[in-house]
């Protein structure tokens, strides 16, 4: 790169819709090139776009493990690429923007099915698939969209996930201290950042196990579709801790599992949430002790996993406007001083505090991914993945028309 090009500014608008389908968040972000792979990265506005009942619907029901058509697919894959579309072409009314200031679209894409090395039985082909079709969303807002960041850390015999974690050591990493990102979705998951200082250093970061994912589904079901979520934990914090389904929780075989590692639906989803609500007693327990769990869950593979206790823990994801959640985490990250040479426990504190809106967090993240992606540089982490190299992630689908087509 010439020096005259060192900095490089352009909007870029992030996409992502998580594990628990509740809606597309859409981020315009400034993505400032400060050399070679090197961003830095300003949310200047943000959106959330729901996806309609009937689609929200009909995204959950494919999901694996799940029966359905390759017609079913075929027109999700339409159907979302649409949804993400018109929340771009909201996000730029919104803003006053045009389809020429924005350099880029970064999909996520919504993940239908995650099937990463370690899981599969011999002979069958670890694999993910994201719908929303990139060279739709292109074509119908008129900006150069990458998308299918994933497969090509799969191919390099990684996870394809997590992503992000990317974006969080270019932009929460501290000098000299030790910082945990602990993104609390439909899955949870965490970006273990040693000091900047630190010359051995080397981001560690892993699925850590559910997140929402499980109390989503039990109350949704419990409340025949009336309620999707717990809001504030407030069904949660009215129940108490039924012992012997926490213990029979804390047996579940991924929190063994070694890093690098993933997971989704396949381990938490509907099949696992069924054999939950079959148990007999008040939903209020059960939430309470789901809430608990998830808490444990992050605390223990922070004992098991990570090199030292962090100094600080900074939440993001749907689980951070969870007050009963962030409670009892904050109550396992304190049993572990025992466990770490550390006088006291990490510091909790929201991604918000550091100019990062919480619910455009990782729509922000596939902003600086993309970005990497068009500079064609690697946007993966071997050391999160476990793939053999760093690889360029995602296809380009490239501005075709000065203006998108009607429709």
């Amino acid at each position: 790169m010439k020096r005259g090009r060192q900095v490089n500014s352009r909007l870029i608008i992030g996409l992502m819709s998580g594990t628990s389908a509740d809606g597309i968040d859409a981020a315009l972000v400034r993505v400032t090139t400060k050399a070679p792979g090197k961003y830095t990265a300003k949310v200047l506005h943000h959106l959330e776009f729901p996806w309609g009942h009937e689609l929200r619907r009909r995204l959950l029901t494919v999901m694996a493990p799940a029966k359905t058509t390759t017609q079913e697919i075929c027109e999700l894959n339409v159907a979302a690429a649409e949804g993400f579309a018109r929340a771009v072409m909201e996000l730029m009314r919104r803003t006053g923007h045009t389809t020429r200031q924005i350099s880029a679209i970064g999909s996520h894409g919504q993940t239908i099915c995650h099937l990463p090395p370690g899981r599969l039985s011999k002979g069958t082909y670890p694999s993910t698939l994201q719908i929303g079709d990139p060279s739709v969303v292109a074509t119908l807002t008129g900006i150069a969209t990458v998308g299918n960041f994933r497969p090509a850390d799969i191919a390099a015999g990684g996870q394809g996930a997590p992503l992000v974690p990317f974006a969080d050591d270019l932009l929460l990493s501290h000098p000299t201290k030790i910082r945990a990102v602990q993104n609390i979705g439909g899955i949870a998951n965490v970006t273990y950042i040693p000091p900047t200082a630190d010359k051995r250093r080397q981001v560690i970061a892993f699925d850590t196990g559910p997140g929402n994912m499980v109390m989503d589904a039990v109350i949704c079901a419990a409340t025949k579709g009336k309620l999707a979520f717990d809001r504030n934990g407030r069904l949660a914090a009215a129940g108490s801790l039924d012992t012997l389904l926490f213990r029979r929780l804390q047996a579940h075989p991924y929190f063994t599992r070694k890093p690098p590692k993933s997971t989704g639906r396949e381990d938490f989803g509907a099949t696992f949430a069924r054999t939950l609500r079959t148990r007999s007693g008040k939903i209020e327990d059960l939430l309470h002790t789901l809430c608990r769990w998830t808490a444990w869950s992050i605390a223990d593979a922070y004992i098991n996993f990570l090199p030292e206790l962090p100094d600080e823990v900074i939440l993001c994801g749907g689980g951070a406007d969870n007050p009963l959640l962030v409670q009892m985490l904050g109550e396992e990250l304190a049993t572990l001083r025992s466990e770490f040479p550390r006088p006291k426990p990490p510091r909790i504190r929201r991604i918000d505090k550091f100019g990062i809106p919480n619910k455009a967090k990782e729509a922000a993240s596939f902003a600086i991914l993309a970005a990497a992606t068009l500079d064609g540089m690697p946007g993966n982490l071997p050391s999160v993945t476990g793939a053999s190299r760093g690889e360029i992630l995602g296809v380009i689908a490239p501005r075709n028309h000065k203006t998108p087509p009607r429709r």
